[in-house]
């Protein structure tokens, strides 16, 4: 799987998850440090990547179809 670890975790999120196989990228790694969630959102759809978060604004943005699902 492919993830991108937003900025409320630290970067070593990113590190556990590509050394159990996966290929994760922290924010800071791509520039996209105090970015609006919805810019994020858009790269890790553009990327193929899945969130990982633990800011609940994600969730609520997805809810409030303020986002696409892809």
């Amino acid at each position: 799987m492919r993830f991108l670890v937003d900025e409320c975790l630290t970067p070593r999120v990113a590190e556990l998850l590509t050394q159990a196989g996966h290929e994760a990228v922290h924010l800071g790694t791509v520039g996209l440090l105090g970015r609006p969630d919805e810019e994020v959102m858009e790269f890790a759809r553009q990327h193929a990547q899945v969130v990982v978060s633990a800011d609940t604004d994600f969730g609520e943005l997805l809810a409030l179809g303020d986002l696409p699902i892809y």
